[in-house]
C-alpha cells in the first residue's frame, strides 16, 4: 500500500507542475544553399552578373531524352527505317541520358519476352545480346498461414514465361546503346535534359541540358558551362 501511495503522490505531484519549454537556438546567419536557379534568380544574383549564358545550340532531327529500354529501341529503329529510304547519312537522331554510362540507371532485373527483340533486331543472337539464361519453369502457388497450395502454369497465362529470358535490363540497355551507335545514333550519356524550349505557338522546339560548374552555394565556377 505504501508504494500505491507514493504512486498516487508523485501523480498529483506532476499533474500540478507547470511544464516550460524553454527554445535554444543560434542566431548565427549562414548563406542558402542552393544549386538551382528557379530558387534564387541567376538575373539579380550578383555572383552571376558576367557570366556568359550563351548555350551552345546543335540541331537534329529527333532528340530523345532518356536511354532505357524504350528510348534506345526508338533511335534504333529511326535510324533503320532512315537507311531503309536512303536518308541515313542525312536524318541525325541524338539521345541523351543521364547516367554516367548507358544501362547506370536501369538497375532491375527482368524476365523479357523476346518477341519485340525478334522485329527490332532479328540476328540478335549473333550480335550477341545478353539474353544468356532462358526460363525452364514456372512455379506459383497460393500460400496460407501453414500451407502452400501450387497452381499450374499453363500456356496462355499471363505467368507462362516458357521461351523467355532472365536478364539484367542493364546490360541489356548497354548493348542496345552500342546497337544504336553503330548505326549512327548521338548518344550523350552524363546530360540530363532540364528544360523543354517552346516555339512562340507553345509547341515543343527542342530540349536545353542541365548546366554544369556550378557550386553548392549556387555560384558559377570556372569550368560553368550550358
Amino acid at each position: 500500500m505504501a508504494a500505491v501511495g507514493l504512486s498516487k503522490r508523485l501523480l498529483s505531484s506532476l499533474r500540478n507542475r507547470r511544464s516550460v519549454a524553454v527554445r535554444f537556438y543560434s542566431d548565427q546567419s549562414f548563406p542558402k544553399l542552393t544549386t538551382h536557379y528557379t530558387v534564387v534568380s541567376r538575373e539579380t544574383d550578383p555572383r552571376w552578373k558576367d557570366v556568359d549564358m550563351t548555350r551552345d545550340v546543335d540541331e537534329v532531327d529527333v532528340v530523345i531524352v532518356g536511354g532505357g529500354p524504350a528510348g534506345m529501341s526508338a533511335a534504333i529503329r529511326l535510324k533503320q527505317l532512315a537507311a531503309a529510304n536512303g536518308l541515313n547519312d542525312e536524318f541525325h537522331v541524338c539521345l541523351v541520358e543521364k547516367a554516367a554510362e548507358i544501362g547506370g540507371h536501369t538497375l532491375s532485373g527482368a524476365c523479357i519476352e523476346p518477341r519485340a527483340l525478334n522485329e527490332l533486331i532479328p540476328d540478335w543472337k549473333e550480335k550477341g545480346a545478353p539474353l544468356n539464361t532462358p526460363v525452364k519453369g514456372d512455379k506459383f502457388a497460393y500460400l496460407t498461414e501453414k500451407y502452400r497450395f501450387p497452381i499450374p502454369v499453363l500456356p496462355g497465362m499471363p505467368h507462362y514465361n516458357h521461351g523467355n529470358y532472365i536478364v539484367r535490363l542493364g546490360n541489356l540497355v548497354k548493348w542496345l546503346g552500342e546497337q544504336a551507335e553503330s548505326l549512327g545514333v548521338e548518344i550523350y550519356p552524363g546530360c540530363a535534359a532540364s528544360e523543354i524550349l517552346l516555339h512562340e505557338d507553345g509547341s515543343v522546339k527542342g530540349i536545353a541540358t542541365n548546366d554544369v560548374g556550378i557550386a553548392k552555394d549556387g555560384s558559377p565556377k570556372a569550368t560553368f558551362q550550358r
